[in-house]
């Protein structure tokens, strides 16, 4: 039996964990966020109440778990958008990279001004619903379109506001080559709200793939509603401030979904998916159930129920009857994103593409 950690260790525990998102921070080049975890790693102050709290943290805190760096630090930019922390909206971009000392200054004073507001911030996980992944999983949708022939039914898991599960609502350009190509959509496309453009390298997807969307649906333990002015900013505020670009697009996107609002469904994922992803299905629709940069909030037992579920509904799957699991998630810490596909009938499982998280770069088919 593993004895408790000790007060000491626990808070040593969540000062690496700020420390290993600034890590991340940097490499995903967001310089300012990584200046204020260093400040939050090395000032959190266990006499006051609120830091305290944090220091304490019962669960796991790095990234690929309860991520708290990101719980505290979307609580600070939503103090800083809703301009009720002058004091640290006067260090946060566009102006120059503060000293940590006025950086510290200007978090501490937060922390103590608006515990309540901080607090309903770490009772929650991220729901960064980044955008930029929609131009990795349409590629997916694609190329399942265009091995099945058939439209797609999708069924996301963790899916936040809804945003990537509207991908084909948006223009893209992999590398220098515009999606959609074909006539009637790239009229569509010519009047898009949104363009997201990638990096690109290796073999292009099945661009000609004759995607159709039949439903959609989605499930989140906390769905956020973009009609709803209060959620979209609770949204925005997880989105690190000096990426300009990102809280742009995330808008577009916001305003994409609302003018055609889907309706996210409040639930845990591995009660959600067998209750929408029944053995027996219409026939020559493609069942798709997709996710991002999800995998790894999920406890194990609950990862467990999805994977068998999938299992057991794909050993019924039949050409004219498919089944895919298309996931984008991280394969570990230093490496790039990984967007896997399991089709069925077979079940085979492979990597079509890497990826930057945000969908900044995609590779694929290469490693």
């Amino acid at each position: 039996m593993s004895q408790s950690r000790s007060p000491t260790d626990v808070a040593a525990g969540v000062r690496e964990a700020f420390i290993v998102q600034a890590h991340a921070c940097e490499r995903l080049g967001s310089p300012f966020t990584a200046a204020l975890c260093r400040v939050l790693a090395a000032g959190l102050d266990p006499a006051n109440a609120l830091e305290r709290r944090v220091l304490e943290w019962p669960g796991d805190p790095s990234p690929f778990a309860d991520s708290v760096p990101l719980r505290l630090v979307g609580a600070l930019h939503g103090l800083v958008r809703a301009g009720r922390a002058p004091q640290l909206a006067a260090l946060y971009p566009p102006q120059p990279l503060a000293e940590p000392q006025r950086l510290l200054a200007g978090v501490r004073s937060t922390l103590r001004e608006h515990p309540d507001f901080i607090r309903a911030f770490l009772d929650h996980p991220p729901q960064t619903n980044e955008v930029g992944r929609s131009a990795v999983l349409i590629a997916g949708w694609l190329e399942i379109a265009a091995r099945t022939g058939y439209p797609l039914s999708l069924f996301e898991l963790g899916a936040s506001a809804g945003l990537n599960l509207i991908a084909d609502r948006y223009a893209y350009r992999f590398g220098d080559v515009p999606w959609p190509q074909t006539q009637g959509r790239a009229a569509a496309a010519a009047g898009a709200a949104l363009t997201l453009a990638c990096d690109w390298s290796g073999p292009l997807p099945p661009l000609d793939a004759p995607l159709q969307i039949r439903a959609r649906r989605g499930c989140d333990r906390h769905p956020l509603d973009v009609t709803d002015p209060a959620q979209r900013e609770r949204l925005a505020a997880y989105v690190w401030a000096d990426q300009r670009s990102r809280l742009e697009r995330l808008d577009a996107a916001m305003n994409v979904m609302q003018s055609a609002p889907i309706r996210i469904e409040t639930c845990e994922a591995q009660h959600w998916l067998p209750s929408v992803l029944p053995p027996t299905s219409e026939p020559y629709v493609a069942r798709v159930v997709c996710h991002s940069i999800f995998w790894s909030y999920l406890e194990p037992q609950a990862q467990t129920q999805i994977a068998t579920h999938l299992a057991t509904v794909g050993a019924t799957a039949s050409t004219e009857r498919p089944l895919a699991w298309l996931r984008l998630d991280l394969a570990g810490r230093d490496e790039p994103a990984a967007l896997r596909l399991t089709l069925w009938p077979g079940g085979t499982e492979e990597v079509l593409a890497r990826a930057h998280p945000h969908g900044a770069w995609v590779r694929w088919r290469g490693e």
